[in-house]
């Protein structure tokens, strides 16, 4: 079955979140080196994200910890992202894909914020999908049939396995986009997706891509 529309997942797919991360550190006065090194070495160990900021930072909590950042400063980049974190290979890539008639969507976990940037950012998407608009968050199945919902939108009439759902992790992106009856690409980038792409569960995946443009020639290979 040809695929028609293509959803990308947003950290670490799309947006490269270094700066971000960074950012964090710098907040708590803990080296980048050692920062990111731990928060590695805990995913790697089979941990999360959250694991390892609170081994750096006891008791740790993000919702609570953002909006005391947010209170301090409001007009701050703090957790945002901006053009400058667009990996390279996005635009090119996204060139490609429409012109070989794809409709493209993104939808990821991000703050309400994070839907108008992308879009002033001119990527020539059909639709954006945003968590925290939605109300659900990856990997619970309501934000895959919300991402279903936007699919059929922007392109009436698409089935689940006409679309191909791109991200950077294995228990996210693409087991869940599987069991929603999705096609799944596992991108090699970010602090997760060198990682999952390790494991075998990666071979869950359609394709292990390492940037946006193998996974355009794979696509065009499709037919």
């Amino acid at each position: 079955m040809a695929i028609r529309t293509v959803v990308f997942d947003v950290g670490e797919t799309l947006i490269d979140e270094t700066r971000i991360f960074a950012r964090w550190a710098d907040r708590f006065a803990i080296p980048h080196m050692a920062f990111f090194g731990t928060i590695g070495a805990v995913i790697a160990s089979g941990g999360t994200l959250t694991d390892g900021f609170r081994l750096l930072v006891p008791g740790f909590d993000l919702d609570a910890e953002s909006a005391r950042w947010r209170a301090e400063d409001p007009e701050g980049a703090r957790e945002h992202f901006d053009e400058r974190d667009l990996y390279s290979d996005v635009r090119p890539a996204f060139k490609t894909m429409n012109e070989a008639g794809l409709s493209l969507v993104i939808a990821g976990n991000q703050p309400p914020e994070a839907g108008p940037t992308l879009d002033a950012m001119g990527l020539g998407v059909d639709g954006i999908g945003i968590s925290d608009v939605w109300g659900t968050q990856k990997p619970e199945p309501e934000f895959f049939d919300r991402v279903l919902e936007l699919a059929d939108r922007v392109r009436p009439g698409v089935t689940a396995g006409e679309i191909l759902y791109v991200g950077d992790r294995v228990d996210n992106d693409v087991l869940p986009a599987r069991r929603a009856g999705m096609r799944t690409a596992l991108l090699r980038r970010g602090i997760y997706g060198y990682r999952h792409a390790a494991t075998p569960d990666a071979e869950r995946a359609d394709v292990v891509v390492d940037d946006l443009h193998q996974l355009s020639d794979w696509i065009s290979d499709q037919g």
